[in-house]
């Protein structure tokens, strides 16, 4: 029977990245199926939260950084959900946090060890051995670096092809098994597709009248590697050559100068702190990205009855079948698929209900169920 979860992530609130937000909300709705869970996240330290977070989010202790992580939550005094962090380093050029010493040293016993990105996790410690700690150990596939190595990198093909075999090395070794959240991720032994994300209550809009008083957005990090200079060069060639765009990056700067040179207006909104809230009165989201896996922001978006305009490619296969979802293939297509969307009103879909996080967290238990020898 299963009574204990350990879940390790890459990230925290208040950066509001998949690899936060997704695993939070999987801890939160395991345990309130009275399932014991504890959540491993990373504290960094204050100067670099400060290059981050948000000036407003800076913490002194891994106390008051978790009431901030808790206070996302439906019910942010869940009993059966702990928050433990350990040591990590957030390295500016690579965008990403890293641990600083051996997980399988800090993690307590547990039934079932889930690791969302277990090659990221174990890049730079190598030899953890969570089998003395877990019965089971499930690895998460949740970012494609093979994409972002051979587009936005030096040495691209070469790299990416060491970078894959020392990946799949680590997901095998310290893998029973591994749940991959889009099928163009990298191909291993005892791998399965199984949709593991979801969107918040406050996102479903079930029968209720919107007003799609705003047309275009788009929400995620300002970075080359989510499609901007697609984004800017389909725009430039439309009709609509605005767009409300929500976030921050390291390639800001330049994507602002991008889009003035090809007469595109980029209305840059910052941080969405209550992105339901923000982003409700939007009819279409644009999201150019090739890069994404099962992206978070093209559910809420969906989940939230809008159109989503996005390209007819792998890492977007799953979203196809959605009733508002408009692939493009050419530019000639994606100009006819955004006046479509300009001029209509998105349908209700019952498949949205998918992304409920009650069904979600029903789907990682029978997979556990499914896969788990009787006598664990």
């Amino acid at each position: 029977m299963l009574k204990t979860i350990n879940i390790i992530t890459t990230a925290a609130l208040p950066w509001r990245t998949g690899t936060a937000i997704l695993p939070l909300m999987q801890a939160y709705h395991l345990a309130k199926k009275k399932i014991e869970v504890v959540l491993y996240v990373p504290w960094i330290p204050l100067t670099q939260q400060k290059k981050l977070f948000d000036s407003d989010y800076i913490f002194d202790t891994p106390e008051e950084q978790e009431i901030h992580i808790r206070a996302f939550l439906p019910t942010p005094d869940c009993a059966t959900l702990q928050i433990l962090f350990y040591p990590g380093h957030y390295l500016l050029k690579a965008g990403s946090i890293f641990p600083v010493r051996s997980l399988a040293q800090i993690i307590t016993p547990c039934d079932w060890l889930i690791l969302e990105e277990p090659e990221h996790l174990n890049w730079l410690h190598p030899f953890n051995r969570y089998r003395i700690q877990a019965s089971r150990v499930t690895g998460i596939l949740l970012t494609n670096y093979d994409y972002y190595v051979r587009h936005h990198s030096f040495g691209r093909r070469f790299f990416a092809m060491l970078l894959n075999t020392y990946n799949r090395w680590l997901i095998n070794r310290h893998c029973d098994d591994v749940i991959k959240i889009n099928k163009s991720l990298l191909t291993l032994p005892r791998s399965s597709f199984l949709n593991v994300n979801g969107a918040q209550s406050e996102f479903f809009n079930r029968h209720e009248p919107i007003s799609y008083s705003k047309s275009l957005y788009f929400i995620g990090k300002l970075i080359w590697a989510k499609g901007f200079k697609e984004l800017i060069d389909l725009l430039s060639q439309s009709e609509q050559r605005e767009i409300d765009v929500f976030g921050t990056g390291i390639d800001q700067k330049n994507i602002e100068k991008y889009a003035k040179k090809k007469g595109v207006h980029l209305f840059l909104k910052g941080l969405s702190v209550k992105p339901a809230e923000d982003l409700k009165d939007y009819k279409i989201f644009f999201n150019a990205s090739r890069s994404d896996t099962l992206c978070t922001t093209t559910v809420l978006a969906l989940v939230q009855r809008k159109f989503v305009l996005l390209p007819d490619d792998p890492s977007n296969d799953y979203f196809l079948r959605f009733k508002n979802c408009l692939a493009y293939r050419t530019p000639q297509e994606f100009r006819e698929k955004l006046s479509f969307a300009l001029e209509n009103i998105p349908e209700e879909d019952s498949l949205v209900e998918e992304f409920a996080w009650e069904a979600t967290t029903e789907r990682l238990l029978d997979y556990y169920r499914k896969n788990t020898p009787k006598e664990q």
